[in-house]
C-alpha cells in the first residue's frame, strides 16, 4: 500500500538515496546529510506550528509504499518573504510608422517579482523504477489535500515552476543565451546557487528589458516550453486549474503556472466525511482521501461512493491513517478529465 507522510528523521539514508537518484538537474532535493537534516526541521516545524506559515517553513512529504521510501515532495508556503522570487515576464510590444506603412512587432523579457505572497508546490521525485501507477498524481495532489485542511496557512495563490526544456546534451539553450553572459558560471552551479542565494540575480541580471529578436533562434523557441520529462506534470496541473500567464523561469526559461488556492480542483471539491470501516466499493469513484489533521497528515487513494456522508476504509488503510469508525476524513474526487 502506498500513501503520503510528513518527513521524519528516520527517513534520512533514504533522502540521501532519493537525492543521488535525482542527480543534478533538480536542485531542490536536498541531497547533503546537511541539507536533509535542515529540511526535516523546516518540515517538522511547519507541520506543528499554527497560523499564516512563514519563510522558514516547508512542507515536506514523502510517497511510503510497502514501507519504503520511493518519492518526495513539497510546499514552500510564502515566497519572496525573506527573498525576492525572479521571474522574466513575457510581454509583447508593437511599433508603427504610419508615413511609410512600416509595423514592427517584438517580445521582450521583463525581470519580474510577481510570485512574493505566493505558495510553492515543488520538489515532486519518484525513483525512475517507481515511475507510473497513479504515483506521481498521488504525490501532486497531496500537497492541494494539505492546503485543503487549513488554506490560510498558504498564500491565496499558488504556483509551480515547470522544468525548462534542454537538449539531450543537457545543454539548456535559454540558458546559455541569457543568463549565463552575465553569471559566468554553468547553469547547474547558478540553479544550485539560487537556492540559498538571490542577491547574485540581483546583482547580475540585466536591469533593462531584453527583446527577444536579439536572441537565436534556438533560445527563443524554448521560451516557456517544458522539458519533455516534466509535461505530464504539467498537464496535471492544468486539469486541477493552473493555467501560464506568460512568466518564465530565468534560468531555464521553462513555464510558470498558477492558479487561485479557491480554484484547485482538488482543494476546491473536497469533503469532510465520516469514517466506516468495511471493505470500499469496487465498482465506486476514485478519490484522494486525507486527515483532517495536518500534525498527522497522512494521504492515499482509495474508492468511495460519489455521494453520501460516509467514507468506506479498510482497517488497514484505517490504521494507517490513524482513524476509527466515526472520525473525520477529508475526501476529494479524481477525475479522468477536466470538471
Amino acid at each position: 500500500m502506498m500513501f503520503i507522510r510528513p518527513v521524519r528523521g528516520s527517513d534520512r539514508e533514504a533522502l540521501l538515496d532519493l537525492g543521488r537518484a535525482a542527480g543534478h538537474g533538480m536542485t531542490t532535493v536536498p541531497k547533503s546529510p546537511e541539507q536533509i537534516n535542515h529540511r526535516i526541521d523546516q518540515s517538522a516545524r511547519a507541520f506543528s506550528s499554527k497560523g499564516k506559515a512563514n519563510a522558514d517553513h516547508i512542507f515536506y512529504m514523502v510517497l511510503e509504499e510497502d514501507g519504503e521510501v520511493v518519492g518526495t515532495c513539497c510546499i514552500f508556503p510564502n515566497l519572496g518573504e525573506k527573498r525576492p522570487f525572479y521571474s522574466y515576464r513575457l510581454a509583447h510590444l508593437s511599433a508603427q510608422d504610419q508615413k511609410r506603412n512600416i509595423r514592427s512587432e517584438t517580445d521582450i523579457l521583463m525581470l519580474v517579482n510577481d510570485y512574493h505572497g505566493y505558495t510553492e508546490i515543488g520538489t515532486l521525485f519518484l525513483l525512475p523504477e517507481k515511475r507510473g501507477g497513479g504515483r506521481g498524481r498521488l504525490l501532486s495532489f497531496a500537497r492541494f489535500m494539505l492546503m485543503a485542511i487549513d488554506k490560510a496557512r498558504f498564500g491565496d495563490q499558488v504556483m509551480a515552476e515547470i522544468r525548462g526544456w534542454s537538449g539531450d546534451d543537457g545543454i539548456f539553450p535559454f540558458y546559455e543565451h541569457i543568463a549565463q553572459k552575465f553569471f559566468q558560471i554553468s547553469f547547474l552551479e547558478a540553479d544550485k546557487r539560487s537556492a540559498h542565494d538571490h542577491q547574485f540575480i540581483a546583482d547580475l541580471m540585466p536591469k533593462y528589458p531584453v527583446y527577444t529578436d536579439l536572441l537565436p533562434q534556438k533560445a527563443i523557441d524554448v521560451i516557456g516550453k517544458p522539458h519533455a520529462s516534466s509535461k505530464p506534470a504539467m498537464d496535471l496541473l492544468i486539469d486541477q486549474g493552473f493555467r501560464y500567464h506568460k512568466l518564465i523561469d530565468i534560468f531555464d526559461g521553462g513555464p510558470s503556472i498558477e492558479a487561485p488556492i479557491d480554484e484547485i480542483k482538488t482543494i476546491r471539491l473536497a469533503q469532510i466525511r465520516k469514517v466506516e470501516i468495511g471493505t470500499p466499493p469496487k465498482d465506486g469513484a476514485k478519490a484522494i482521501i486525507s486527515t483532517t489533521d495536518m500534525t498527522n497528515f497522512v494521504c492515499m487513494q482509495t474508492m468511495m461512493e460519489p455521494q453520501g456522508d460516509t467514507l468506506i476504509l479498510t482497517q488497514q488503510q484505517a490504521d494507517i491513517m490513524n482513524l476509527a469508525q466515526g472520525d473525520d476524513i477529508l475526501a476529494s474526487p479524481l477525475f479522468s478529465k477536466s470538471k
